[in-house]
């Protein structure tokens, strides 16, 4: 019997019928089912009505000859096996058979039992030939997999030679560091990995990886426009016949999640602060406490116009102060411990208008304030944003407040709005003083203020709220020109707070770059 085969089919097309009886009793005997035909027209049609696996077809035959018949035969069952079998000894007749798609060719007198023997041989090539085109489907669908995979994935993947040459890169490694696949072909891998790791380690990739089967760890990256970033780089062996042919390199980015863990420590940061904070208020309150009521005294026990009287009225200017930074830092703490947000789909513009006619209000130069120019920009549809609208006027109504206090001699306030692919941008852009570059960084933190009055709370609590929203302001400003403070809100409340649109937004900070 054929390998893999239970009871294979045979046709047997073969005018004597002597012969063909012989033949359909060896092949039975084989465990073969056997099919009969005496001319080419039958044989014909119990090639289309059985599909046998083999077809023994004689050259001559009464009706339709045999050449016709294995044409017949290759062109409407090409996987099966066909021998054919002439009692011409003459060479150009199995030439023409094998031309014709014959897989072998027989001169009469044969033995049976041999013939069995080479359709069983036939059968287990075309096996052997069909598991070979399964494989090669096979392995193309993996290939076209795995290049697909390289396309798609968000890691840089780089292979080299055994020497450390770049052979190719994926569309993630291209646009991570900036090369064409033209511009890095055959060059050493340590033209972009070469620089001080995280560790402080200089390492030769290639040799390690080789040495020791693979390289993991964080290194600082090159890239074309020789700006560096952080990546999380491991390299392994691409082996053939147990040889070393080359190495595989895979890179994953970690300048987002760097950002993150920044946000993360400078929350920690607040968090500690704000816990100290709320002790040293009560603390310093009983104090003013004492001071304000004791000045008081003193005041009604002096005369209106001695020198005690003076001083006291001093005393009693510098408690009223402290209490309102006291109050201030108090109703910071307050805030951030026990306010409950409530996000909602909000049009930003009305927010804005009322935080601008809040800030007028408070700031004491209400003459200068009118000295400035006021104006929004915005698309034409009115963005909107799933924000806290309460918290986000107080965002505004600090940045607004910051702008007109810049400005005491009057200016320009523009607010420009845009909807971003991830988000709303809304940038606040001054002509007032600016910033100095080094302060820049501490701006977010509580209690840093370059005012006379004031705790230094409002930028503490824009960052704050925008932590809540999943948000982020980044800031430029140049000392004597001005300051831009942009606001990003994401379209939804749940989007991660990695900043996924800062290579959307229309503005570039120049010296002086913040993001918290």
């Amino acid at each position: 019997m054929a390998p893999g085969l239970d009871n294979p089919k045979i046709l047997i097309a073969e005018d004597s019928k002597i012969l063909n009886n012989i033949l359909k009793d060896v092949f039975e005997e084989r465990g073969f089912e056997v099919f009969q035909a005496f001319d080419g027209s039958e044989g014909k049609n119990l090639l289309l009505k059985e599909n046998p696996d083999v077809a023994l077809i004689d050259v001559h035959m009464p009706r339709i000859d045999g050449f016709e018949t294995l044409r017949f035969a290759k062109e409407k069952l090409p996987r099966s096996v066909v021998i054919v079998m002439s009692s011409a000894d003459n060479p150009q007749v199995g030439v023409k058979a094998m031309k014709l798609g014959a897989d072998d060719y027989l001169t009469k007198p044969f033995v049976a039992g041999d013939v069995v023997d080479l359709a069983l041989k036939l059968l287990e090539n075309r096996k052997v030939g069909d598991e070979n085109i399964r494989l090669k489907k096979e392995i193309r669908r993996s290939e076209k997999y795995l290049a697909h995979l390289t396309t798609i994935i968000n890691e840089a993947l780089i292979t080299t030679d055994s020497g450390g040459n770049i052979q190719s890169i994926n569309r993630a490694a291209s646009k991570l560091w900036g090369y064409s696949f033209e511009e890095l072909k055959d060059r050493d891998i340590h033209f972009l990995v070469r620089g001080e790791a995280r560790t402080l380690l200089h390492r030769d990739l290639v040799k390690d990886t080789l040495r020791a089967g693979k390289v993991e760890g964080e290194f600082h990256f090159r890239k074309k426009d020789n700006s560096t970033f952080p990546g999380y780089l491991s390299t392994s062996i691409i082996k053939e016949n147990n040889r070393a042919r080359g190495i595989v390199i895979v890179v994953a980015e970690l300048t987002r999640l760097y950002a993150v863990e920044q946000r993360l420590k400078q929350s920690e940061k607040l968090a500690s602060l704000g816990k100290v904070v709320e002790g040293v208020a009560h603390e310093v309150r009983n104090c003013l406490t004492s001071l304000g009521g004791f000045a008081l005294r003193l005041r009604k026990m002096s005369e209106a116009d001695s020198s005690t009287s003076k001083y006291t009225e001093i005393i009693l200017n510098d408690v009223g102060r402290l209490e309102k930074m006291v109050k201030d830092i108090e109703e910071y703490v307050r805030f951030s411990k026990f306010y409950k947000f409530n996000f909602v789909r909000t049009d930003l513009i009305p927010l804005i208008a009322r935080a601008r006619d809040k800030a007028l209000n408070e700031i004491a130069d209400g003459m200068a304030a009118k000295k400035v120019n006021f104006s929004i920009d915005a698309h034409k549809t009115s963005p909107a944003a799933q924000v806290d609208p309460a918290a986000m006027e107080e965002v505004f109504f600090n940045i607004i407040r910051n702008a007109y206090e810049a400005m005491p001699n009057g200016g320009r306030l523009k607010v420009t709005i845009r909807d971003l692919k991830s988000g709303v941008s809304v940038a606040f852009t001054d002509t007032g003083v600016g910033i100095h570059s080094e302060d820049v960084s501490e701006i977010f933190t509580p209690f840093f203020t370059s005012k006379t009055v004031g705790a230094g709370m409002g930028l503490s609590k824009v960052h704050l709220l925008l932590e809540e929203h999943r948000g982020a302001v980044k800031v430029s400003s140049e000392q004597g020109k001005g300051s831009t403070f942009e606001v990003f809100l994401p379209v939804e409340h749940l989007t991660s707070n990695i900043y996924p649109w800062e290579t959307e937004s229309p503005f570039r900070p120049s010296r002086g770059f913040s993001k918290r």
